[in-house]
């Protein structure tokens, strides 16, 4: 605003009433906006009526958000001034989530206090996090974690969300003596850390509380030594036996956190938890006993139709898909870094392969694949051998590896050739066509082979525009990135 005389007037001098209104605005656009009802539903024909459009929407917290950002809301805007700050501390929807930093710079406990006071009895979620990369250590991390949980425990029972993204393992909270009671509108609680250093120490009060009660929880990641501390006390499964997770994640898990557990009894423990939208498993490795007999009345149901395992050995690969592969079928998985089983993959729709750089494991394992749509993404092992292995049917059995292949994607994977990929695209038309494709109405595309229909190459090989003419005429969709 300027005035007549040509100064400005600073913006610190608003009405606070106007200076309100600006900030809710901002906090609305901030916000994602949820459709409930379409209020013209209700309308016969054509209308003109002034139901305003958003008078059938909610806004929630935007979980895409970086909540490292030094624009995020609403911190951006309290750090304009005190006044500010003041302002904003009184309006309660401001402070529904709280992001609160445990590194170098960390989030002052008296500022924390100020906000889990003015929100008042909304409910909130909190997310902690340790903005340092991993690389290092930080030894002040554990007490200002302490700190913070100390602060947020009178009001854990109006949390919703509960996130530690901090940088030691050492430092995160015990499941056993840091909660207790239940936490009726907690949907979702993720332990996680950047280097899994030792297990955390017992502090605080001599015996645990009573285990805490999750009954409304919908996604969980806990480290190794979380789901040790809670395995502790199984009764805290209370509850989330009846739901269906959206997430289940156990990242590094090994004796060293849990002596005597097995992966047979770990698993046990996952089928108490029936089934999952998504279970990601990461590090994940436990003694496999061959001998180990299961009971007759074991009642194994787990379940879920999208599947992440990261790091596992072979044994442990080869007994998870033991216990699971007869009992669901996969939308998708992904295999990252895995030491491959002798015997194949379970089928899904959907296949991710990454990080695997041995050929050997990955021509043991093409014949077996049935997957729709893979990508192979970093994986050394990939070669012009195991292109082979997916152009020609199994020596052996007389079966094509991936034979209702549809979509195809290779990114850095340097060691293939385009002579191998034009040997894969043109041999897959030529057995499709033998077959029928093309030529009889009652073939069917969807389960019998059929001509690769989407081909994506990125930083793998370098392609001629003769190569490029090529690969557009024999694939519906070819790209590729240099």
């Amino acid at each position: 605003m300027s005035p007549a005389g040509g100064r400005y007037t600073p913006i610190a001098s608003l009405p606070a009433e106007l200076l309100l209104i600006i900030l809710k605005t901002v906090y609305v656009d901030t916000r994602q906006r949820v459709m409930v009802f379409d209020p013209h539903t209700l309308c016969k024909g054509p209308c003109n009526c002034k139901l305003d459009l958003n008078e059938g929407t909610l806004t929630e917290w935007n979980n895409h958000d970086d909540l490292t950002s030094p624009s995020v809301f609403p911190y951006a805007l309290a750090s304009v001034c005190k006044q500010w700050y003041d302002l904003m501390l009184l309006v309660s929807e401001f402070w529904t989530r709280l992001v609160i930093f445990v590194d170098s710079q960390p989030t002052p406990i008296a500022d924390l206090r100020a906000q889990l006071s003015a929100s008042r009895d909304w409910s909130f979620e909190a997310h902690i996090i340790n903005r340092q990369d991993g690389i290092g250590e930080d030894c002040m991390e554990r007490s200002r974690v302490q700190a913070v949980v100390e602060a947020l425990s009178p009001h854990f029972h109006r949390c919703e969300r509960l996130t530690f993204d901090v940088m030691h393992n050492s430092s995160i909270p015990s499941i056993r003596r840091n909660f207790s009671g239940t936490y009726p509108l907690l949907t979702e609680l993720l332990i996680e850390c950047k280097i899994h250093d030792s297990k955390p120490q017992e502090v605080g009060e001599n015996e645990a509380k009573a285990p805490p009660l999750f009954p409304n929880l919908d996604r969980i990641a806990l480290t190794g030594s979380a789901f040790a501390d809670a395995y502790e006390n199984p009764s805290w499964l209370t509850g989330i036996e009846t739901k269906k997770l959206a997430l289940c994640k156990i990242s590094h898990l090994s004796p060293i956190d849990v002596p005597d557990l097995t992966f047979f009894n770990f698993l046990s423990v996952l089928g108490r938890l029936g089934n999952m939208i998504s279970l990601e498993l990461k590090h994940v490795n436990l003694p496999t006993l061959p001998d180990e007999d299961v009971p007759n009345d074991w009642d194994f149901r787990l379940d879920f139709n999208s599947l992440h395992l990261e790091g596992l050995k072979k044994e442990t690969f080869q007994e998870f898909d033991y216990f699971t592969s007869t009992l669901l079928y996969l939308e998708s998985q992904t295999i990252r870094a895995c030491e491959l089983p002798d015997y194949g993959i379970s089928h899904s729709y959907y296949l991710d392969v990454e990080d695997i750089s041995s050929t050997e494991e990955l021509l043991s394992v093409v014949p077996t694949l049935s997957s729709r749509c893979v990508t192979f993404v970093s994986c050394g092992g990939l070669n012009d051998a195991v292109l082979e292995r997916l152009s020609m049917p199994d020596p052996d059995t007389g079966e094509w590896g991936l034979e209702t292949l549809q979509d195809l994607s290779i990114l850095n994977s340097p060691e293939i050739s385009v002579q191998g990929l034009k040997r894969l695209v043109k041999s897959r038309i030529v057995e499709a066509s033998a077959r029928g494709y093309g030529k009889d109405p009652n073939y069917d595309t969807f389960d019998e082979m059929a001509p690769i229909a989407r081909l994506y190459i990125s930083r793998c090989v370098d392609f001629s525009p003769e190569d490029v003419r090529w690969f557009k005429r024999k694939v519906r969709n070819f790209s590729f990135q240099s």
